[in-house]
């Protein structure tokens, strides 16, 4: 990576998500970006950037950024059971991508009845100067 200003985080990810075929065949609701739209079927993935910031400095500029995602699998009780091959999936793509995962959960969100795992990853993104 040689230029840290350039980068675009989320685009690749996006990239990456959907055009996995075995990811794409499972979340037949879609990618989305924060928030999914309210007739999107399940299961679907919501991902979205949580942080990114500089991280480190190399002769007054900016040799590398940390980024955090969260990627969102939702599902409700009829698609449920897909929801460990879509976490599997997804901790392939990510790790191709050079990220970590450091933070899982299993919700069930009792307002909307929909179950939800949040899957958290890093990855330090590194310039010319380091």
């Amino acid at each position: 990576m040689s230029d840290l200003g350039n980068y675009d985080a989320q685009s690749e990810l996006f990239q990456a998500l959907r055009t996995d075929e075995e990811l794409a065949s499972l979340a037949i609701g879609g990618f989305h970006n924060l928030v999914a739209e309210q007739d999107s079927p399940f299961p679907r993935v919501v991902y979205s950037e949580i942080n990114n910031v500089p991280s480190g400095h190399a002769d007054n500029e900016e040799s590398r950024a940390t980024v955090n995602f969260q990627v969102s699998i939702f599902t409700d009780s009829q698609t449920v059971m897909h929801e460990k091959a879509m976490t599997k999936a997804i901790d392939r793509i990510m790790k191709s991508l050079e990220y970590g995962k450091y933070d899982s959960e299993n919700l069930f969100e009792t307002d909307t009845g929909l179950y939800h795992k949040p899957l958290r990853y890093e990855k330090n993104f590194y310039g010319g100067n380091e």
